[in-house]
């Protein structure tokens, strides 16, 4: 019996049809057959291009998968994507990615990888400020251009082709400081274990030889160095998996203040007026690392753990044994354009009798600071402070610079942009310095708002405006180049 349809009806059965197919079969039905048939792959072998310099043993060690391995078909997007950017953690490359070269009969596959490997030569100038951090320097110090560092900082990433860094710094101004590093990840065949060493010089006719009011007092004399640093050492680096590593270091210090320093200024800055400490230390450091993106991480968990012992043999001038742990935490949203970073750090120390002034720093010192307390320092035997920021990006996007820039690892630009909602707080308990130190032994809060850029995957610049719960507020300029 032939049927009649009218316009109306025409029109929504289209409609209909079409909805059926853009949203129930490519979702549903494509992807039941898909798992139906072909739930697994096999890899048959791995091959890449772009690594004219690094081994390919090195590149192969950081996949979670070898040929041979079979993968579910339903997450190989997200495989392939996660240890993509494995291999862009190992700092050496600008842009890396895995894709499925052929596919054949039985779901054998080949998988190639695409590397493009970045400028390793970095023969830089030394252009710093002798400062705790930019703010400091700029409020505090207005913005003297005496208190400068020059010199030239020498980084050789992937020296032999393992991924190895060699670092040299000869650095004049304000202070002064020559350093050598070697760092070498792999020395077995398994890729399990790797060195480090280097030595460090340091001299600065500046030093800081107390805290009051949570502010640094400092004493300089252009004649005379103030305090004079040598320390050498070297670790052992084991990485059973891929996502686990220990370090075993020795190291030997030797420090030298003036003795206007150790004897008048502060006679607790080694303790008794001694002018000069000598001591060695073994440190063990495990590292759970789970990050997606370790510059800039939007998933994934981090653990460090660190046990340091200070004054292992019978002469040495210092002995403390510290306790230390970091945790991190980012809970990714929305396909990671929002995320969730949450880290938890905390120090302890033994034994619980008067340290050294140099050796009683807590907050406010490297990455240990409570935002919105940049202008300010809480010493301590023990610290603790939790950290939290809500990241919503605003920019996810390549440049191709093309001729306007000369190198060819550096034309394709990525750069990411988020907005930052930041909360911290913080707590250092110092039971010896405290007395003119209204800030130590107190709960610090500070929170505040901000714009990060990212740029090259490792490079970034956080620009900040944040308060403490003093009711002071300002802009706070943090740079990270990646090196």
């Amino acid at each position: 019996m032939k049927q009649h349809y009218s316009r109306h009806s025409v029109f929504w059965l289209t409609i209909k049809s079409l909805l059926l197919f853009f949203f129930s079969y490519p979702e549903l039905n494509a992807q039941d057959e898909l798992q139906t048939i072909a739930p697994f792959i096999h890899i048959d072998s791995i091959t890449m291009e772009g690594n004219r310099k690094t081994r390919p043993g090195l590149v192969l060690r950081e996949l979670e998968f070898a040929p041979g391995d079979s993968l579910a078909t339903a997450n190989l997007g997200a495989t392939l994507e996660r240890n993509s950017l494995r291999l862009m953690n190992l700092g050496i490359f600008n842009a890396a990615s895995i894709n499925v070269a052929r596919w054949t009969e039985g779901n054998h596959v080949v998988l190639h990888i695409t590397l493009t490997e970045s400028w390793y030569i970095y023969p830089s100038p030394i252009f710093e400020l002798a400062d705790r951090n930019f703010n400091v320097w700029w409020k505090e110090f207005n913005r003297s251009l005496r208190r400068v560092n020059y010199g030239l900082d020498w980084t050789q990433l992937n020296l032999t082709g393992g991924a190895d860094i060699l670092k040299a710094k000869a650095q004049f101004g304000y202070s002064n400081k020559y350093e050598l590093q070697y760092r070498r990840p792999v020395v077995n065949r398994r890729k399990t274990v790797g060195f480090e060493a280097g030595i460090t010089y340091t001299r600065s006719h500046e030093v800081a030889y107390a805290t009051e009011g949570n502010k640094l007092l400092f004493h300089v004399n252009p004649d005379i160095w103030q305090i004079v640093q040598l320390s050498t050492g070297g670790s052992v680096l084991w990485r059973p998996g891929l996502f686990t590593s220990h370090r075993f270091t020795a190291e030997y210090r030797d420090i030298t203040a003036a003795d206007s320093i150790a004897r008048f200024f502060n006679p607790n800055f080694f303790l008794g007026g001694a002018a000069r400490q000598r001591f060695t230390s073994v440190i063990y450091n495990v590292r759970f690392d789970y990050r997606d993106i370790h510059p800039y991480p939007l998933d994934g968990w981090l653990f460090v753990g660190e046990l340091r012992y200070n004054g292992l043999l019978p002469n040495d001038d210092f002995r403390m044994f510290r306790a230390s742990f970091e945790y991190a935490q980012y809970f990714p949203f929305w396909e990671k354009r929002l995320s969730l970073e949450t880290v938890v750090r905390a120090r302890t120390s033994l034994p619980r009798c008067r340290p050294p002034y140099f050796h009683n720093q807590a907050l406010g010192y490297g990455g240990n600071f409570v935002r919105g307390y940049e202008y300010y320092v809480s010493d301590g035997l023990d610290f603790g402070v939790l950290k939290t920021a809500f990241h919503v990006q605003l920019l996810n996007k390549s440049f191709n610079l093309g001729k306007l820039v000369p190198l060819d690892a550096f034309r394709n630009l990525p750069l990411k942009m988020y907005l930052s909602f930041n909360n911290d707080v913080g707590y250092a308990n110092d039971p010896w310095y405290a007395a003119n130190n209204p800030l130590s032994n107190r709960v610090l809060w500070g929170y505040g708002m901000g714009i990060d850029i990212i740029a090259y995957y490792n490079k970034s610049v956080r620009f900040e405006w944040s308060w403490n719960d003093l009711g002071e507020n300002g802009f706070f300029l943090r740079i990270n180049t990646g090196f």
